[in-house]
């Protein structure tokens, strides 16, 4: 199983059709949900082979449910409003970072097994944000497949430009990376915006050390995650080593993201210990020691 194989797994754009059909009639047989999402006389042969695989893997994911053949959206997904887009991008990732859909990464299973779930799309998240963002790979043949070789992981995060496409849709889309001048960059700005009210709680303000902590509990593909630890171990030579007081240049930057719309404020005062946001190269940008709160933009 995998998400990030698009041809044999499904694709992003049926997902939605899926969803807005589901969302206007209610819920559907299999058969009258495929035929309205993907209708034998638009799709190749007349069949919904694509909406189907679609249908089956996120089913298995928990964004749909199926009981005696009548398919519904899952229960984090019904409540979404239809135009709540980024609502739905927030659902999605929770969905794909839940431990029951992630057991081969934490068991350093394979990610084509029929338990694997999500696993092959976490772990390509989580080892696409312990790189350099400034210089990450364009494409998978333009320095992608290199990367992973110099760098020695296994197993491997892709294993061609097929998958390396369909980790550039939902990276963008679920809010760990953006594309610019065809680049991808990963950084989590998006994504970490979506769980501050899980971070903070009631809190508006924490210390520097309570902050990374919970958010690498919520978010475990960013710095201390347990997906993020799991992918790390198995980089033999890593494209430099974290010290424990720095925060990686991808999170740095979604941090610094998040101010600059007004959503959070990075404070260093006098006598607190503190980390280290890096820049490009990893460069020291400058230290924090206390993450304020200050709601949505």
């Amino acid at each position: 199983m995998s998400i990030l194989n698009r041809p044999a797994d499904g694709l992003l754009s049926v997902l939605l059709a899926l969803r807005r059909a589901l969302l206007a009639y209610g819920a559907q047989s299999e058969s009258v949900l495929l035929e309205m999402a993907a209708p034998s006389s638009v799709v190749s042969d007349g069949k919904p082979d694509m909406a189907k695989k679609t249908l089956t893997r996120w089913t298995q994911l928990g964004f749909f449910n199926e009981v005696d053949g009548v398919v519904s959206l899952g229960d984090s997904i019904g409540p979404i409003g239809p135009d709540d887009l980024d609502g739905l991008r927030a659902a999605i990732l929770r969905l794909i970072l839940l431990p029951e859909n992630n057991s081969a990464l934490l068991t350093d299973g394979g990610d084509d097994g029929e338990g694997s779930k999500a696993s092959d799309c976490t772990r390509a998240l989580a080892w696409s944000l312990a790189q350099d963002p400034y210089t990450f790979p364009v494409s998978y043949k333009g320095g992608g497949e290199s990367l992973q070789r110099d760098q020695g992981i296994q197993p491997i995060v892709f294993t061609n430009d097929t998958r390396w496409a369909g980790f550039t849709e939902w990276a963008v889309f679920v809010g760990t990376a953006w594309t610019a001048s065809r680049s991808l960059i990963p950084t989590p700005a998006f994504a970490v915006g979506c769980v501050l009210s899980d971070v903070f709680q009631d809190r508006t303000e924490l210390s520097h050390v309570d902050f990374f902590r919970r958010l690498a509990t919520v978010l475990p593909v960013v710095d201390g995650g347990d997906y993020r630890t799991a992918v790390e171990a198995q980089i033999v030579r890593p494209w430099r080593k974290q010290l424990a007081n720095e925060v990686s240049p991808s999170l740095s930057a979604a941090l610094l993201t998040l101010e600059a719309e007004g959503r959070l404020r990075l404070e260093v005062r006098s006598d607190a210990p503190t980390r280290m946001l890096l820049g490009s190269a990893a460069r020291e940008s400058h230290p924090i020691s206390h993450v304020i709160h200050l709601g949505a933009a």
